[in-house]
């Protein structure tokens, strides 16, 4: 089975037509549909139905789908290390949380590019559950996570440290300084899935003898650019990473909100496998983290 077909059968999947991704790869339609003909012939199994919902694949296309991600990634990583090895460079990849990704992370590899000028560097955004996965199979090089992972087979060491902040537009009424059972009274943006900032948080609350559920939440978001457009709009404050929010603060489009007696602080880690198992291009990289600590996120 060639990758090109699990290519295409990923794309009539994402898609849900073959006639659409025939137009878009240039493919005649019966041969795109042939060619996943042959995929079924050769695997003993339909993978694609028909409905009024468009294709849409199998149980037994699911499987797949499930793995020819991972083939894919695969094939496209070992291509990147041969033109490496062609080029004599070295490409390394970190998937990092994405909020790290959009604000601290670009300025430690500044620094790091800075110091191995004939590395390559990428970075991409991932969950952590997704990073510990990628990792394991090869897909990256390294993780950098918000939050430690439970993956005893990896190594798992913190890089750093940096603040939570609440913050809220200028102009917001809300004093510079509160008590953290005045917070409960007003509107709160959450930045969802960020256990790294809902963990301390609750734990400051639980010593003022409150819980999550006493919080004012007016809804989650999926993104921190999201949360800073509603702190814009004045429809309430937030909790964010002080990088998210540094430039904000320094331009005085926001103002930071002291809780009285709390300070909240979420750890960054670094996620590799055993460096007996790494390039040493990536082992460097590795240490080059761990040197700088918390100097290399500005």
């Amino acid at each position: 089975m060639h990758i090109e077909m699990l290519q295409h059968f990923q794309q009539v999947v994402d898609a849900k037509s073959i006639s659409k991704v025939a137009n878009e790869t240039h493919i005649s339609q019966s041969a795109l549909s042939q060619m996943i003909q042959k995929m079924e012939d050769s695997l003993g199994y339909k993978l694609l139905e028909r409905s009024n919902r468009g294709v849409e694949p199998t149980e037994m296309g699911k499987i797949v789908l499930k793995y020819s991600s991972t083939i894919i990634k695969s094939y496209e990583k070992m291509q990147r290390e041969m033109r490496d090895l062609e080029l004599r460079t070295h490409t390394i990849r970190i998937n990092a949380d994405k909020s790290l990704v959009n604000y601290s992370l670009p300025c430690a590899l500044y620094k790091i590019k800075r110091r191995f000028p004939n590395n390559k560097y990428e970075l991409h955004s991932s969950s952590t559950e997704d990073i510990v996965k990628e990792v394991r199979n090869d897909l990256c090089d390294m993780g950098v996570t918000n939050e430690r992972p439970v993956a005893e087979d990896l190594e798992i060491r913190k890089i750093g440290r940096e603040k939570v902040v609440l913050v809220a537009s200028k102009s917001f009424a809300i004093p510079d300084a509160i008590e953290i059972e005045q917070l409960l009274q007003f509107d709160l943006i959450a930045l969802a899935n960020s256990r790294y900032i809902t963990g301390p948080l609750k734990s400051e609350l639980k010593k003022g003898g409150f819980s999550e559920n006493d919080l004012n939440i007016l809804f989650e978001v999926d993104a921190v650019s999201a949360v800073k457009s509603s702190i814009h709009n004045h429809y309430g404050i937030a909790f964010l990473p002080y990088s998210a929010v540094k430039k904000e603060l320094y331009t005085g489009d926001y103002k930071m909100v002291t809780i009285q007696n709390v300070e909240l602080y979420h750890d960054i880690y670094i996620i590799n496998k055993p460096q007996a198992f790494m390039s040493s291009a990536s082992c460097e990289t590795v240490d080059c983290f761990m040197e700088m600590g918390e100097d290399s996120f500005c």
